[in-house]
């Protein structure tokens, strides 16, 4: 076998406690900011190095940013790279993951290419997932997201297993292909001191824009199809009804009947569509891709169609679903059940399980055709990578991870998401490009009661398909997740000072016929499961009650449980953020309010 080229792509990302936003151009303010290895961009450059110790051949790491971004290179290098670039230029600052993956794309095609091109799952700044299967499209070559283990390399070709939230399916792809790695597929090395020292006196050449003959109306800012138009802290959501242990009467039976209030409080009036007023007259499409599993809808596409209905109305036009697949009649017909106006049904003859090559050509078709307004995906895995190697294809913005929607008098679309693991809120457009495109966090939205009804279908055969994906080995799997289907949940933070005492929750959540979840500190210590952690790089949930028991409240925290009917906090400090954003808060010791609260339910 030839040297295996492996090149890795990293980001720097602020530390995310130090973070300010300048107030004139809404961007982070970077300067003076520490700045870390983007974490799931570890695993990427672990994988590189294990694969260079398995096959032999080079590990060169790339990262875009201004001059610190060195310090980061000089991580990887630690770690076992053996050469790495940093592409800086002032004309490549802001630049949204279009911008960001055409400037890598071009700086790699710059350096010679590579067999494989290495890049973490998501970046924690923005959640996005994005730049890994933006950037393959702009190098014309395959992309797997999501890779769990890389099994082979061969002389033309890699297999490798993909994890999806439903599907672990065995690949085969050609080389060169980009591969974005999760976090379970190895554990990043620390590095030992020589490396430590070799790194910190190894040569970083800098790459400008000329030099990798980027475009200047495709880098930075200008060259970002979306623009941020405003940031803000999280609003307040609650209004909160606060007692006092020692200060107030009888704490603790308030304290169970507010319980089983909010348990038998019934829902049933808030899930009546209320048709808002509209905002503005769009001539196009509101469209919402209908992610599906061999025919069985992906339950968050509901969800979205609920919000897709919202918005369609705000811009009083109508509401479209796109089903892309082969055997998928069950889909078609439950879209219009939950809100569609019509359906598009893209039919690809032999493909019904996604397949990136396929499925990209199938949308792309569909969007030039028919040229909506705006689409909306679930950010499931799948839908995510979709979404990311379109709006290549047909030259358009993404936003990714949306939890929130408006639309101003103009009709342009107002999307909102957390960043920096919520520490702010991004409200962002895209001016010029048409369609928007859109990923929506799933668990947010509630989807509209189901009714009967039917519409049109337009069927598109896509014809001449082509795949570069060889498909070994598909298995499905029940990754059932307890934590988003709870009625109650019973969630834990530091304040609970040792794992043995999760016990207490344990007892509380059992009682009250519900499940544990843990906060993100909890979960990185390997407290309790990594799959029972609330919050934005965790699960968003939406039971009837959520009671945080030693939660401070941190606002990745706080955006998993937006969707929750009922909060109640229980915390020492009355200043804890957690009590603004509850219903109910008791100030008190966990230690004495639980115990006596279990005896008395």
């Amino acid at each position: 076998m030839h040297m295996l080229r492996i090149i890795v792509s990293i980001k720097q990302v602020p530390d995310a406690d130090d973070l300010r936003v300048d107030p004139i151009t809404n961007t982070l303010v970077r300067e003076g900011v520490p700045a870390v290895v983007n974490p799931p961009d570890l695993h990427a450059i672990e994988e590189g190095v294990r694969l260079k110790e398995r096959y032999g051949g080079k590990v060169t790491v790339i990262t875009m940013g201004p001059p610190q971004g060195e310090s980061a290179l000089r991580d990887a290098l630690a770690m076992g790279a053996d050469e790495a670039y940093l592409i800086t230029d002032r004309s490549m600052a802001g630049a949204d993951t279009w911008a960001t993956s055409y400037t890598i794309s071009r700086a790699v095609q710059k350096l010679g290419g590579a067999d494989l091109y290495l890049f973490g799952r998501r970046a924690v700044d923005g959640e996005t997932e994005q730049v890994g299967p933006q950037t393959a499209k702009w190098l014309g070559i395959p992309v797997v997201g999501y890779v769990s283990e890389v099994r082979e390399v061969k002389e033309r070709s890699v297999v490798v297993v993909k994890s999806t939230e439903s599907l672990e399916e065995v690949l085969e792809v050609p080389l060169p292909a980009v591969l974005t790695i999760l976090e379970t597929a190895n554990k990043p090395r620390q590095p030992d001191i020589n490396s430590l020292i070799r790194a910190r006196t190894a040569k970083i050449p800098k790459l400008t824009r000329e030099d990798i003959g980027a475009e200047p109306n495709k880098v930075g800012l200008a060259g970002s199809p979306t623009k941020v138009i405003k940031v803000q802290p999280p609003p307040k959501t609650r209004n909160p009804e606060i007692k006092y242990v020692g200060k107030d009467q009888d704490v603790i039976d308030w304290l169970v009947q507010k319980i089983r209030e909010s348990l038998t409080e019934d829902s049933g009036q808030s899930l009546k569509y209320e048709r808002p007023k509209p905002k503005a007259k769009t001539e196009r499409e509101v469209w919402v891709y209908v992610d599906h599993v061999d025919g069985e809808p992906n339950p968050a596409s509901w969800e979205i169609m609920g919000e897709g209905r919202r918005i369609a109305d705000l811009m009083s036009t109508s509401l479209s679903a796109v089903v892309i697949g082969d055997r998928v009649d069950k889909v078609v017909g439950e879209a219009f059940q939950y809100g569609a106006d019509k359906v598009y049904h893209a039919r690809t003859k032999g493909y019904n399980l996604y397949d990136n090559d396929v499925f990209t050509q199938a949308l792309s078709r569909l969007v030039k055709k028919y040229s909506p307004e705006a689409v909306l995906f679930p950010g499931s895995r799948n839908p995510r990578e979709l979404a990311s190697t379109t709006a290549i294809a047909v030259d358009t913005g993404l936003i990714a991870d949306c939890t929130n929607f408006d639309v101003d008098e103009k009709g342009i679309l107002h999307s909102t998401r957390p960043d920096f693991g919520g520490k702010e809120m991004s409200t962002i457009i895209c001016p010029n490009h048409r369609p928007v495109m859109v990923t929506v966090r799933p668990g947010v939205f509630r989807p509209l009661p189901r009714t009967e009804r039917k519409g049109e279908v337009i069927r598109e055969e896509v014809e001449d398909l082509f795949t570069r994906f060889k498909v070994l080995e598909t298995r499905k799997v029940e990754r059932r997740n307890v934590l988003a289907e709870a009625d109650v949940v019973v969630g834990v933070g530091r304040g609970i000072r040792d794992p043995e005492n999760i016990k207490l929750a344990e007892e509380l959540a059992e009682k009250l016929g519900g499940v544990v979840g843990v906060t993100k500190p909890l979960a990185d210590s390997g407290w309790y499961p990594k799959d029972r952690q609330v919050g934005q790089t965790g699960v968003t949930i939406r039971p009837k009650l959520y009671i945080a028991l030693g939660i401070s409240g941190a606002v990745q925290h706080l955006v998993g449980i937006a969707g929750a009917r009922k909060v109640i906090a229980i915390n020492l400090d009355p200043e804890a953020q957690i009590f603004q954003n509850s219903d109910y808060g008791v100030v008190g010791d966990l230690f004495q309010v639980v115990p006596e609260l279990l005896r008395r339910l």
